[in-house]
């Protein structure tokens, strides 16, 4: 049902937003009841906005040249987005939000699944934690540990009543609380009194804690409600008011409409009894969520593990192990998560082997087949990362190769998607004893990003990895000059460029 605004809707106007959808479409109810962050006075909602809420944006508007301070690059007004009337409430705060989610572990954000229906969805956007006001008109700060790429969609499902979608992050979430998540499968009884937190029209957070559930389905899978609710506030979640998760925005009325050359709120007065914004609860999300491979969540009651096994060696820990050999290995990262990150990217899919070094090798790797990203960690999963490479030519080659020198050890290699467009790969390993002995670590070459690298004749890295005696011109002490070496997987990268999928730069 679609109501025209009351009277008061002369007397009271507020900010509206970008559609996303028609279905994202929202409404107030009586009175405006969105509050910043900061002067809202149930202590519950409060905490879980400043941990666990979250907004969906584009990569290209977050500046994160100084992480301890992330910035917006991003500047138009929601007046300037809205063509609002003057005097409208939050009409000078800036927009750059399509949608909202909340923290329900730690790698996974609830949100609608019409926020998640394309792969773009994923491929050109963050999701951004504690956008909100710290005081009258003084952002919060933001670092790193507040901004996470999309990893790849792991349940979804919308049907215009349920509608949900469970994305998992690029990389665990650092430094923010989880919400606390009603897991009951029975509805709540009307007139339950219900918070939206969330991003309306993409603006900063705002909380709105006035509505009552109107209306449950039969089978409680979704339910009606009569939260203050805009577009981009779609998957915002809905809490009951000891600030529990019970449900996921997905759509309802009309947000504003024109006065005459610009707009303000619809406002719905007196509120429905029966009808409201369209709201899925949460139960019918997670039972989807467990059911994915490979899932493990302490949401999920499998005793710790997956409820639904993934592939093998999905994760770090079930690792392939190979020998420190020169071979060829055909596999796929179809079916595959994506748990883990390099540091020159891998938001998509990953596979890992794993290798032990006896004696100081030359190493190289290439993956070919679609657009991969190869890092190599030292040691263990988590540890320091030798070398990283994305594309070994931005223009004409999207596979992806790394050279380095091996001191023995233990190494994991992980074949890494840019994004979450996957198939087949082919991955050359080259490894070439040697004599030069540094006496440390790791001497890993220059990375091949954007076609850099060493030139195929390139000895040691000077300095690099120079032990005790050990110079860059001659003298006494002076390591012996190894013969030129060429990886045949920088060959191959070379003198082949094999066509892999290309991307816009």
């Amino acid at each position: 049902m679609r109501l025209t605004c009351s009277a008061l809707l002369c007397l009271v106007s507020f900010g509206c937003s970008d559609p996303v959808d028609a279905a994202s479409a929202a409404v107030v109810y009586t009175d405006d009841g969105r509050t910043e962050v900061f002067a809202h006075g149930n202590a519950a909602l409060v905490a879980v906005a400043q941990s666990a809420i979250a907004m969906k944006v584009r990569e290209s508007f977050v500046d994160e040249t100084d992480p301890a301070d992330v910035q917006w690059d991003y500047t138009r007004t929601l007046a300037e987005a809205q063509d609002l009337c003057a005097g409208v409430a939050f009409r000078d705060q800036i927009e750059p939000g399509a949608c909202s989610g909340t923290l329900i572990d730690e790698q996974h954000i609830l949100t609608a699944g019409h926020c998640m229906d394309t792969a773009e969805d994923c491929d050109d956007y963050a999701w951004v934690l504690g956008f909100s006001y710290a005081s009258d008109g003084v952002l919060a700060t933001l670092t790193s540990d507040d901004v996470y790429r999309c990893g790849a969609v792991v349940a979804y499902f919308d049907n215009d009543e349920v509608d949900y979608a469970v994305v998992r992050l690029a990389r665990p979430v650092v430094g923010h609380t989880p919400a606390p998540v009603r897991m009951e499968a029975s509805a709540l009884p009307l007139g339950t009194g219900l918070g939206l937190i969330g991003h309306p029209n993409g603006i900063a957070m705002k909380i709105d804690s006035g509505g009552v559930v109107t209306w449950n389905a039969a089978d409680a899978s979704y339910f009606r409600g009569t939260v203050d609710a805009f577009n981009a506030n779609s998957g915002s979640g809905t809490f009951d008011l000891a600030g529990n998760l019970v449900g996921i925005l997905g759509g309802g009325e009309t947000d504003y409409v024109d006065m005459g050359g610009c707009n303000v709120v619809n406002v719905i007065d007196p509120p429905p009894t029966d009808d409201g914004e369209r709201l899925t609860y949460v139960r019918s999300a997670l039972e989807a969520f467990c059911r994915a491979p490979g899932v493990v969540s302490p949401l999920c009651d499998c005793g710790g593990g997956p409820c639904v096994d993934g592939p093998a060696h999905d994760r770090c820990s079930d690792a392939e192990v190979i020998t420190a050999e020169s071979q060829v290995i055909e596999d796929t990262l179809v079916g595959f998560a994506p748990w883990d990150r390099g540091s020159c990217g891998g938001n998509g899919p990953e596979r890992v082997y794993t290798f032990t070094v006896t004696e100081r090798v030359r190493w190289s790797a290439m993956s070919e087949g679609f657009d991969t990203t190869l890092y190599l960690r030292q040691a263990s999963c988590g540890g320091a990362e030798v070398d990283c490479n994305d594309d070994i030519d931005t223009d004409t080659n999207r596979g992806s190769s790394i050279t380095a020198t091996l001191a023995p050890g233990d190494y994991f290699l992980f074949v890494d998607a840019y994004d979450g467009d996957v198939s087949a790969f082919t991955l050359t390993l080259d490894f070439a004893p040697t004599a030069f002995d540094a006496g440390v670590g790791v001497d890993a070459g220059p990375s091949l990003e954007d076609g850099g690298g060493p030139s195929p004749d390139a000895g040691p890295a000077v300095g690099a990895d120079a032990g005790p005696g050990e110079t860059s011109g001659g003298g006494c002490g002076v390591a012996p000059i190894e013969a030129p070496w060429v990886p045949g997987a920088l060959l191959l990268a070379l003198g082949a460029l094999l066509v892999s999928r290309r991307r816009a730069p």
